[in-house]
């Protein structure tokens, strides 16, 4: 199974906040003022580097694409992990909703699902990729093998298709000097999200679904995934509130066209 994103980033801070803890303890025992408020401005400077590696939408090493506001009547619907055995039903129900999405997909998937990536692609949704592996240590890696991971997705998806692919969504969400290096002079634009659906989280999908429609404005990215169990009846709730809102449903291509 794959570490979420939220697992990932709470080991970051916990890891962050223990080594924290434990030099102002340090700090207290010496007695030394000096000392504390060293120990203090290192709180915030960590405390800053797990938001900024952890938050997509903090734009510090990545420049990704949060949301659109000027598009006040489209929602972009973005799917992680995939392709699996629910994306095909995910794009019928598209299909039948007349609605359009962008997938993310895990490079090393994409041999085993090349019917399903090129249906994506056939009936008009963004499709790009979310990494080789998605390995639970992927942001940790140099930003030599977090490169030849990118490039080896982008290069798989590109031969399939016949065509290009500008899109990536790093693993997590997660975004750090290494992968901000392997990314330079490659061309790809970063997608990020303005709602996490939590989808991937043992809850029943009214629950999700509750969570996103309350957040939910015009320009939005939803982050989903197609490996979440309960995505076909929140995607068709989804679908159904959003056309009750006169809004469209949009690839992300389209929420950045002019």
């Amino acid at each position: 199974m794959l570490t979420s994103h939220s697992s990932f980033c709470r080991r970051f801070r916990n890891i962050a906040l223990l080594l924290v803890s434990l030099l102002l303890l340090a700090g207290i025992l010496q007695g030394s003022l000096k000392t504390i408020l060293l120990f203090g401005w290192l709180l915030i400077v960590l405390s800053f580097l797990v938001w900024a590696s952890a938050s997509i939408a903090s734009g510090v090493y990545v420049d990704a694409l949060i949301c659109n506001r000027k598009k006040k009547n489209m929602i972009a619907l973005s799917f992680d992990d995939g392709p699996n055995e629910a994306t095909p039903q995910i794009l019928d129900m598209l299909q039948e909703h007349q609605a359009k999405a962008s997938f993310f997909i895990i490079g090393k998937k994409i041999a085993t699902n090349k019917e399903v990536v090129l249906r994506m692609i056939a009936e008009g949704h963004t499709v790009g990729h979310h990494s080789w592996s998605h390995s639970p240590g992927f942001p940790l890696k140099s930003s030599k093998e977090i490169r030849k991971e990118i490039v080896c997705a982008q290069n798989t998806l590109e031969v399939l298709s016949g065509q290009k692919h500008s899109w990536f969504r790093p693993p997590y969400g997660v975004t750090n000097p290494m992968i901000a290096k392997a990314l330079k002079g490659l061309g790809l634009k970063v997608a990020g999200w303005s709602i996490r659906s939590l989808d991937t989280k043992d809850e029943a999908a009214e629950v999700v679904y509750k969570r996103v429609v309350s957040r939910i404005k015009g320009g939005d990215i939803v982050l989903l995934h197609d490996t979440s169990a309960n995505i076909l009846p929140l995607l068709e709730r989804l679908l159904i509130s959003i056309a009750e809102r006169k809004m469209d449903c949009v690839s992300i291509d389209s929420l950045v066209e002019k």
